[in-house]
């Protein structure tokens, strides 16, 4: 029983000393394409054009027990993409804004010199907002539409440590799914749906 009891001290005493559990904040910039479902708004007997990519940031937080797995969360605000359907004289658009909330749970190989690389595993709560007007005729002359999904979701990078508490870090993510599809125009009050991915790099500073 004592061993046990030691054995347990010295794992709360190593996870409690800085070298091994650290909070950390970060912020990155980078770009996204929002892969929006292209059918949602091709009219019968028209055509449509389409804008995926777009600038974006996030802001994000985690705790770090070891060198080995964090916990992260953040905010992601991932633009809009817009769609621009015509069917004879009737021209529309719609653009769809969309952020989201994360929780990760991320896994870290460390090398030497600073670098390490990660990836991590969890679930997005993305939102979408989407307003589209138009000149009337085949299309509805305004429709707008919110919807949130909570979905799968997943990320790699690499990172690069100046010091102790100043790091950079590159990484792609996957934010699973966005929005609803509104069946190429036969559901009105839908978003239409998107399947965002984020290329991004920023700073992060440990405490």
């Amino acid at each position: 029983m004592k061993t046990y009891i030691k054995l347990a001290v010295t794992l709360i005493a190593l996870v409690s000393t800085p070298v091994f559990a650290q909070f950390y904040l970060g912020g990155s910039v980078g770009r996204v394409d929002h892969n929006q479902n292209r059918t949602d708004w091709q009219p019968v007997g028209g055509a449509a054009s389409h804008e995926d990519v777009d600038t974006a940031f996030k802001i994000f937080g985690g705790f770090q027990f070891n060198n080995y797995f964090s916990v992260e969360g953040g905010y992601n605000y991932l633009g809009d993409y817009t769609a621009s359907p015509t069917a004879g004289a009737s021209v529309g658009k719609a653009t769809v804004k969309v952020d989201s909330w994360s929780l990760f749970g991320v896994g870290t190989m460390p090398f030497t010199n600073g670098f390490s690389l990660f990836a991590k595993l969890g679930v997005a709560s993305n939102y979408s907002k989407m307003d589209f007007s138009s000149n009337g005729g085949a299309f509805l002359v305004a429709d707008t539409a919110t919807a949130r999904q909570t979905t799968f979701a997943w990320g790699v990078g690499g990172a690069y440590a100046f010091n102790k508490n100043v790091s950079m870090r590159l990484e792609y993510e996957n934010l699973g799914n966005a929005g609803e599809s509104n069946n190429g125009f036969t559901a009105p009050g839908k978003t239409s749906d998107s399947k965002p991915k984020m290329i991004s790099a920023g700073v992060v500073y440990k405490f």
